[in-house]
């Protein structure tokens, strides 16, 4: 891709994505301010357990497909790319949304309170639907067109806080497990309208289902999928994990569940938000990056690449950091109304370093083939994490697992630089 291509994008993506961002930042500030703290906390805990059930259909494959299609030669490989990945998305998806459905109820005592079983029954739907808008995803992301998600996205966005808006009348007058459940069914209709905003703008793909070439391209997919897969089942369950156990260490140091599950809604309904936005830029970076990688005929240019992507996310991170800190004040008392959230914002101000970079590495790494290499990183960063909130939550509150995920974050990035810095050197 060129560099005035990519940068194209990177700008379509980044702009339609700040528009996107800003609409679902409002949205979590007008949940935050409708559920109440309580029922955001349930509501983190039943998505955590969500993204696990969507992580088969939707986590590796989207990738995959993008690399496979961005190293296609014509328009006929490029759709039997696409043809390929739905169809695996397709099986995935159905396989896994009636066990879902099956074991929300267990699943809901798993998590240590079961009023998030409605939040539970009304995420499934976005198992399938999620599954199969991101292989659109890739597919378009693989030809260098960033429009066409950006679109679909916009659309997700703007049907949730239709919903919401809707149903917001009535949420005084329901319980706080169903208030919890709000966000999830808003998601649902959401993600069911921009799948078919998307599947609009790609159009019909022909069938190749007596195509010889489709076993070994299905199973070319899956290989390049499940280090993808794994990897990012380590780290929707280890935030799942997470959400059970913060909530018993918090109560381990004092604090009753009602409290404690305050405590986990300010942490990643309130303030986490907030350190992913300069995801608005690092997203767009590692979307367009990763193809541009995997299309990359010399060492030369991936080093080129690789190292203005890194510092375009640094750049980034460090801004928004420096901004959250500053108005960290203002922030807690003007939008969420909650003083004593001004130290727990600053104190994660880090993370909103850490994460675009990782972001960006991440996508860097999928384009070169080094999934398997992410996989580790990822393995050693969700163990550390998981080690440090069991010991340091009980003592330290809800600081000790902000702390935690910032350790294991911090290891994951810089093992995977590490990885990205032996390829370089190797092929030199």
């Amino acid at each position: 891709m060129k560099k005035g291509s990519l940068k194209r994008q990177a700008m379509i993506t980044a702009v339609s994505g700040a528009l996107v961002r800003a609409v679902g930042f409002g949205l979590r500030l007008w949940i935050s301010r409708l559920l109440g703290a309580e029922a955001l906390g349930m509501m983190e805990l039943a998505s955590g357990a969500h993204l696990l059930a969507l992580t088969p259909a939707a986590a590796g494959l989207p990738g995959a497909v993008s690399r496979l299609t961005a190293r296609a030669e014509d328009e006929a490989g490029r759709r039997r790319v696409l043809y390929t990945g739905r169809q695996l998305a397709l099986w995935l998806g159905l396989a896994v949304t009636p066990l879902f459905l099956l074991l929300s109820p267990a699943l809901a005592r798993l998590l240590g309170d079961e009023r998030t079983l409605p939040a539970l029954l009304f995420f499934s739907p976005c198992v399938l639907t999620v599954g199969v808008s991101s292989v659109y995803d890739g597919f378009f992301f693989g030809q260098g067109r960033a429009l066409p998600p950006a679109l679909s996205e916009g659309t997700e966005q703007i049907a949730r806080l239709a919903t919401v808006a809707a149903l917001s009348a009535f949420v005084g007058r329901v319980t706080a497990a169903y208030r919890a459940a709000l966000p999830a069914l808003a998601s649902s209709v959401g993600e069911g309208l921009g799948l078919l905003v998307i599947l609009c703008l790609a159009g019909k793909t022909p069938s190749f289902r007596r195509d010889p070439a489709l076993p070994a391209l299905r199973g070319q997919l899956l290989r390049l999928s499940l280090p993808l897969l794994l990897n990012r089942l380590c780290h929707t369950g280890l935030r799942s994990l997470c959400g059970v156990v913060i909530p018993q260490r918090l109560m381990a140091g004092g604090l009753d569940r009602a409290e404690a599950l305050t405590r986990l809604g300010m942490l990643n309904g309130m303030v986490m938000p907030l350190m992913f936005l300069p995801g608005l830029a690092a997203g767009a970076l590692a979307a367009v990056g990763g193809p541009a990688m995997a299309r990359c005929r010399s060492r030369g240019a991936e080093c080129r690449l690789a190292l203005r992507l890194l510092v375009s996310a640094l750049a980034a991170g460090l801004a928004c950091a420096c901004g959250l800190y500053a108005a960290a004040p203002y922030i807690s008392v003007l939008l969420y109304r909650l003083p004593e959230l001004t130290p727990l914002l600053r104190a994660a101000c880090p993370m909103a370093v850490l994460l675009p970079v990782q972001q960006v590495t991440g996508g860097l790494m999928t384009g070169l083939g080094l999934q398997k290499r992410s996989l580790s990183a990822g393995l050693l960063g969700a163990a550390v994490t998981l080690l440090c909130t069991w010991q340091w939550t009980p003592h330290w509150g809800i600081s000790g697992s902000l702390h935690a995920s910032m350790i294991g974050h911090g290891l994951a990035l810089l093992s995977e630089l590490l990885f990205l810095q032996k390829r370089m050197r190797e092929n030199a």
